[in-house]
């Protein structure tokens, strides 16, 4: 059964760039340019994933993807933005609103349809392959329940926050590559170009710091990142 895509771009160009891109790869697409045909497209079928701009007419991208978090039957849609705005402060905004990745323009087709199909086999191989509960110091986490508590205190994440912090909780103390975080949480086959996994860190990093300044992420540098366990 074919795959279903709904994207929302409002640039004519980009958006026949997108459509035959993934109609290309064997995708059955929709692709909106206005975020309100988008939404009430929403109410008659459920995409398996949505490819969103960010600065659109009527309501920007970070509002539709509240409005779908906010609503049971589309929280779970992934969402992958794809956008023009590339600093990091948008990035992590995006990534914060929930997107499980963020392509800035111009990107490459190429990368793009590989980025698409990774996320979609991390639908199918179940984005939460941990079971269990997992402790490192303070940390707790309950794969099963889906909750991170840190010192006793509960410490809301996103999908993707929660499962980049619970793979390298359950590998604790060895130091995780870039490459194998990209593999294992994305579904990257390789190590592509993208700051995704560094703006899901640093996002972590900050939740956490709300708790407790005791760093719990360590970079190592020119490896990767780890959890260390008890002294």
């Amino acid at each position: 059964m074919k795959r279903t895509i709904f994207f929302v771009e409002d640039d004519k160009s980009i958006h026949a760039l997108i459509q035959a891109t993934l109609e290309l790869n064997g995708y059955e697409v929709e692709g909106f340019a206005d975020p309100l045909d988008f939404l009430n497209a929403l109410k008659k079928k459920v995409p398996d994933l949505v490819v969103l701009d960010l600065m659109l007419p009527h309501m920007s991208g970070y509002d539709v993807i509240t409005y779908m978090r906010g609503n049971k039957r589309y929280a779970n849609i992934p969402v992958i933005i794809l956008s023009a705005l590339s600093d990091e402060l948008d990035i992590v905004m995006g990534l914060e609103h929930g997107a499980v990745d963020y392509i800035s323009k111009p990107f490459g087709v190429l990368e793009f349809a590989s980025r698409i199909k990774s996320t979609l086999q991390r639908l199918d191989s179940g984005d939460n392959a941990l079971k269990g509960t997992v402790r490192v110091r303070g940390l707790v986490i309950d794969n099963d329940r889906h909750e991170c508590i840190l010192n006793g205190q509960y410490v809301p994440l996103t999908a993707k926050e929660f499962h980049l912090l619970a793979f390298l909780a359950e590998n604790s103390p060895k130091v995780i590559s870039r490459s194998e975080l990209l593999r294992e949480v994305w579904g990257y086959k390789s190590e592509i170009e993208t700051r995704t996994l560094d703006m899901h860190i640093k996002t972590i990093r900050k939740k956490l710091a709300q708790i407790t300044p005791e760093p719990y992420i360590v970079t190592v540098r020119a490896v990767g990142y780890v959890i260390y366990g008890e002294e």
